[in-house]
């Protein structure tokens, strides 16, 4: 077993070999039924490395204002500051820039919704603690439906749970997992936070614009408080372990995990690498961004995809796809 840890305080020069063009490399939206339900993704790039991108369960929020009638100290507050997930979807979470900052030439990307986000709507979402592993099913039965395997899994805060639970399922169709800004743990804080934060009657409207753009007021009341549930049912029922962290030493795949230096929602990472030690793997790997936050790869793109290029070719080998 290798285990490779390594810390960035700047973005780092490299070349992601992405070679000027006058035509960008299309952006294709499009649709696929899985398991009997519309499963909304879009593609970018046609090259010989496969990537799948999970967005966060919940989505994206930079900072959310709380309403004066939520009983907050300064701690919980401050947590708050960094909860970015919510309602989410591959657009928010895997926007233009982050996709356009990787050589088409070089990697093939699929970004699809789970069940219940996004364009992968209707149904609605049942938030439930096994939600992650079936989420990862429906992004396996995607990938060879879209005769795509073997690739590359990335996922997001809540996504990298499911990638966890998708390289368990699939060890010979996934070939290397890339946790950005996970934790497979909460603890009281968090707890504390997503109570605090339950009511979204009790947002101030400017919280709320966002996500009205995408989804109805019900929808979005109804989904934050279930979600709120499931966290304070995992904290208290679970010891504050998701079901991705009582597997994550089964995990046989190379692990790249990738954080920010100043992102408050994740909890240390030595709390997923004790468990990585102590699986057969071949290779797990840290990078951090040092003044990177939960959306590090949004508005450090290049640095991060220059990472994810690094580990794929030195972990994996090189697919050709038709």
């Amino acid at each position: 077993m290798t285990r490779m840890l390594v810390a960035e305080s700047q973005p780092q020069t490299g070349q992601v070999a992405k070679p000027p063009s006058d035509i960008p490399e299309p952006i294709i939206e499009a649709y696929a039924e899985i398991n009997d339900l519309p499963i909304g993704y879009c593609r970018y790039g046609h090259g010989p490395y496969v990537f799948l991108f999970i967005c966060g369960g919940v989505g994206q929020l930079f900072t959310l204002p709380i309403a004066k009638l939520c009983i907050l100290n300064s701690l919980i507050l401050h947590i708050m500051n960094f909860y970015h997930e919510f309602l989410g979807c591959y657009k928010k979470d895997f926007p233009e820039n982050v996709l356009r900052a990787f050589d088409p030439n070089f990697a093939t990307i699929i970004c699809f919704d789970p069940p219940g986000y996004g364009k992968s709507r209707p149904p609605d979402r049942k938030q439930e603690v096994q939600l992650n592993k079936k989420d990862a099913k429906f992004g396996i039965a995607l990938m060879k439906h879209l005769n795509l395997v073997p690739f590359s899994c990335l996922g997001w805060s809540e996504g990298g749970r499911t990638a966890i639970h998708l390289a368990q399922l699939a060890p010979r169709e996934c070939n290397s997992v890339i946790l950005l800004s996970t934790s497979t743990q909460i603890d009281f804080r968090g707890d504390m936070a997503f109570k605090g934060m339950r009511n979204t009657d009790q947002w101030l409207p400017n919280a709320k614009e966002t996500y009205l753009a995408h989804y109805s007021e019900e929808f979005l009341r109804e989904q934050w408080a279930a979600l709120c549930d499931l966290v304070s049912t995992v904290y208290k029922d679970l010891g504050g372990r998701f079901p991705s962290d009582m597997i994550l030493s089964q995990v046989k795949q190379p692990v790249l995990i990738v954080n920010g230096g100043t992102d408050r929602f994740i909890l240390d990472p030595k709390h997923m690498t004790d468990k990585l030690q102590n699986a057969s793997i071949q290779t797990f790997r840290v990078e951090v961004h040092a003044q990177g936050g939960h959306d590090l790869h949004i508005k450090y793109p290049r640095w991060f995809a220059i990472k994810l290029t690094q580990f794929v070719r030195e972990n994996t080998q090189k697919k050709l796809h038709k």
